[in-house]
């Protein structure tokens, strides 16, 4: 059965009443008393106005197919698919963005169902798509459409129901926007990060195993290093050791001659004083000659002393002050260099015998050093005995040294320093410059410092 629109409905009746309005105007035209004169008028007014509305519902029905046009227009250029579905979720509209989307044509589309195209995505996402619940206020997906070529492409699809005037699900509109091309870089990307995360992997195993192999050579080194530190614990133990026994043996040697040679020779010097007082007047010859022997045996027994004091001076035995005394005179003597001795005693104890011929030693030989290399005109010694410890400062206004000579090979004067300032844990700190001199700082711990360092 044809449906009448409006439009159709009133362009009738308006004819119907045109034509009407004409035949009672050749009727009164053949007759005009057969016509009352008030239809007459009605007829015309009638036809006026169904004139005038079929004109006015004209002009709408150009406005309608304008807007028409223009929607239609609108929507085929859309950047965006529009599809719609009846309730069998088959294609009742496409637009030629969808078309292009499928690769076919609009009119190709009419009547396909939505799973020719959706058809490899979750059912579940498909009926929630075209859902006819009017309730449903729709939902997006990202899924993936196949072309009619068999390419597949994707797209974010919006699908919500389209209801009737009662209310009720007439089918579904979907809006497809294309995500193909960034689903391709997606899908590249994934596969980069995928290769990415392999090599992270395969680079973290590596590293785990250089990591392994690093720990272990860690540990070996760290073992090296400990023989290392236990050995050279055990050199300077030794070469302690050996400073004890050498500096005992200069003792008892020391001792030896003053108790065998010394004794001897005094004894000699007697006898020969007795046998040149005996020769008196009488044998004047024989009195220088035995004169000359008690010079020879007065020069031998200064000797004698003279090593005894090298060997293990007897001022030792009263303490470092006073020992370091005697050698600072005893070199400023032999040398002709002023030197000057400042001892600083705090509350602290005064070193143990065998710290005091070792810092003796050190004196000693620093003094050495500056008699053959130092050309100085000048020495200072300082010491300072605290509660912890020691300081000792020697400071000459010599050549200085360079800044590699303390390192050179031949310096064993200053090595052998250093080494007898390490057994007991202590430190030195030589500042000097060529042409400005040299200053000598030791700090070296007492005894129970020392004895804390070397357990």
């Amino acid at each position: 059965m044809k449906t009448w629109s409006v439009e159709s409905l009133c362009l009738t009746v308006a004819a119907i009443v045109l034509v009407l309005a004409f035949l009672v105007a050749l009727i009164a035209l053949g007759d005009a008393h057969a016509v009352p004169r008030w239809l007459l008028s009605l007829i015309i007014a009638l036809a006026g106005a169904a004139l005038v509305a079929s004109l006015r519902i004209r002009a709408l029905a150009m406005a309608r197919n304008s807007a028409q046009s223009r929607y239609r227009h609108f929507i085929d250029t859309a950047h965006e698919g529009v599809w719609t579905l009846d309730c069998a979720a088959r294609t009742t509209f496409a637009n030629a963005r969808l078309a292009q989307m499928f690769g076919a044509t609009p009119g190709i589309l009419l009547g396909r169902p939505i799973h020719d195209f959706l058809g490899d995505n979750p059912h579940r996402d498909l009926a929630e798509m075209t859902s006819a619940d009017a309730a449903h206020v729709g939902c997006t997906h990202d899924l993936s459409y196949r072309r009619v070529d068999g390419t597949i492409g994707w797209a974010i699809v919006s699908g919500r129901p389209m209801l009737g005037d009662d209310g009720v699900a007439e089918g579904t509109l979907l809006m497809l926007t294309d995500i193909s091309g960034r689903k391709a870089a997606e899908l590249e990307l994934a596969a980069v990060q995928i290769g990415l995360e392999v090599r992270i992997r395969m680079r973290t195993a590596e590293l785990e195993r250089s990591n392994a192999q690093l720990r272990i050579e860690v540990a070996e080194r760290q073992m090296a290093e400990h023989a290392l530190a236990e050995s050279f614990r055990e050199l300077r133990q030794l070469s302690s050791h050996l400073e004890t026994i050498k500096e005992e043996e200069r003792k008892r040697i020391a001792k030896g001659i003053h108790d065998e040679l010394g004794q001897n020779l005094m004894a000699l010097k007697i006898d020969v004083e007795m046998l040149y007082a005996r020769a008196g007047l009488r044998h004047p010859l024989l009195q220088r000659k035995v004169g000359d022997v008690l010079d020879t045996i007065d020069l031998t027994i200064r000797s004698v002393r003279a090593i005894m004091n090298d060997l293990h001076p007897s001022t030792l035995d009263l303490g470092l002050p006073a020992a370091a005394e005697w050698l600072v005179q005893q070199f400023e003597k032999r040398s002709g260099i002023a030197t000057s001795l400042t001892v600083a005693e705090g509350d602290g104890p005064l070193p143990d015998s065998h710290r005091t011929d070792v810092i003796f030693r050190i004196i000693q030989e620093c003094l050495l050093n500056i008699l053959r290399h130092a050309k100085a005109t000048r020495v200072e010694v300082g010491l300072d005995i605290g509660m912890e410890y020691l300081t000792i400062t020697i400071v000459d206004n010599g050549v200085g040294m360079g800044p590699g000579d303390a390192a050179k090979v031949a310096s064993f004067g200053l090595r052998g320093i250093r080494e007898r300032v390490d057994v007991f844990g202590g430190q030195m700190v030589i500042d000097s410059r060529p042409g400005g001199g040299t200053t000598l700082a030791m700090m070296i711990p007492l005894e129970s410092q020392a004895t804390a360092l070397e357990d």
